[in-house]
């Protein structure tokens, strides 16, 4: 099989989920290239080589990000291709289940074969950050959602189901904001000169080159920001105001070191049946997970 993965990143965490899908699926034989969607360009990819297309992207206001559609609009699929989807976030409100609503437009236009869909845990750029120890907890659900992914594509099982009429509404109408939020919000972006160590790496990493160095040397901003927050979640002095953002509490400063939180031994659960609050929505999706994964691999299930 050969197959192609399209993605979108904004702090990187899709690039990462890519880059397991990828070496997951090549200990399979698949031979597996990857193109990361660059918002500045519009080009047109060869899509008819693969056997297989795998769409990646962060869900955004309940919806793919819209750097996303208007790079998946623009390709032209070849009828019957088999096309699967994979999205990640900090949440699993069943608000997010249409998020891929447009994406599928855009397939069944085209009379793509898509019949594949997967939510991948990781933590959030932006509101607050995650305990380390919940992110390993995290990683191994997706870990095992990989498996199931894998063990899905490599035997032909759809697991696509129809959405419900209110996270279509949702996806139609209240992640509408994000499409001119970042242009708007822009207008209150600064950097605090005092903070700011002039190391440039925020006009480099910026992927719509919306951040420039103005003639004194302070930052300055153009309206064409997608509110990925790499700027402001990778800066290294935290020099960045991201306007109503900033002023509701909701940056959130400083990568995480995944290499090091999968060192993390797990010894006990974050997430039980207890849990209340934000994450309780991660109870039920733990237990789809963990479901299938025992359905589909027993033996693993019985030696642990």
């Amino acid at each position: 099989m050969k197959c192609l993965l399209i993605y979108f990143t904004g702090t990187f965490n899709t690039r990462y989920v890519t880059n397991k899908v990828r070496d997951r699926l090549q200990q399979e034989g698949w031979e597996v290239d990857t193109y990361e969607i660059d918002p500045l360009r519009t080009e047109r990819l060869d899509l008819t080589p693969y056997d297989i297309v795998g769409l990646g992207g962060p869900i955004y206001g309940f919806c793919a990000p819209y750097a996303q559609l208007r790079f998946v609009r623009k390709q032209k699929f070849p009828r019957g291709q088999r096309v699967f989807i994979y999205k990640n976030s900090g949440e699993t409100y069943h608000a997010n289940d249409a998020s891929s609503k447009y994406l599928l437009r855009k397939l069944r236009h085209d009379k793509a074969d898509v019949q594949n869909e997967y939510h991948f845990l990781m933590p959030y750029n932006i509101h607050f950050r995650f305990d380390d120890y919940l992110v390993r907890e995290m990683l191994e659900m997706d870990r095992k959602l990989l498996e199931i992914m894998v063990y899905e594509l490599v035997h032909r099982i759809p697991n696509l189901k129809p959405y419900k009429m209110w996270p279509r509404f949702v996806a139609s109408v209240v992640s509408r904001p994000q499409y001119i939020g970042g242009d708007v919000n822009s207008f209150l972006y600064r950097v605090d000169k005092d903070k700011c160590t002039q190391c440039g790496l925020c006009i480099k990493r910026c992927p719509t080159h919306n951040i420039y160095r103005k003639k004194n040397g302070e930052m300055g901003f153009h309206h064409n920001c997608l509110m990925c927050m790499r700027c402001s979640f990778f800066c290294p002095a935290d020099a960045f105001y991201i306007g109503f953002l900033d002023d509701w509490g909701w940056k959130v400063n400083g990568g995480y070191d995944f290499r090091k939180i999968e060192q993390i031994q797990l010894d006990h659960p974050y997430i039980t049946k207890d849990t209340k609050g934000f994450f309780e929505c991660y109870i039920e999706t733990y237990e789809k997970i963990n479901n299938r994964y025992d359905e589909l691999f027993p033996s693993c299930t019985n030696s642990q």
